[in-house]
């Protein structure tokens, strides 16, 4: 089952529809900015704590439920 989140992309002005299984990589770093990568040649793409809460803790809460850890 496809997980589907909406982020609204501040820089750009965009929305995307993301599928979380479809990610290949997820990285947080230190000041709560979760980078997300793709399999393909798009860009990353960065979600702070600050712009975005529901959705950057609905990707946590992914990645722990998906793998078992946590990042």
């Amino acid at each position: 089952m496809a997980n589907w989140i909406k982020v609204n992309y501040e820089r750009d002005k965009q929305v995307y529809i993301i599928d979380l299984d479809r990610v290949a990589m997820f990285s947080l770093s230190g000041n709560f900015r979760l980078t997300l990568y793709f399999d393909s040649n798009q860009p990353p793409l960065t979600i702070t704590k600050q712009s975005q809460p529901d959705v950057f803790q609905f990707i946590l809460n992914y990645v722990e439920s998906t793998t078992g850890h946590s990042l």
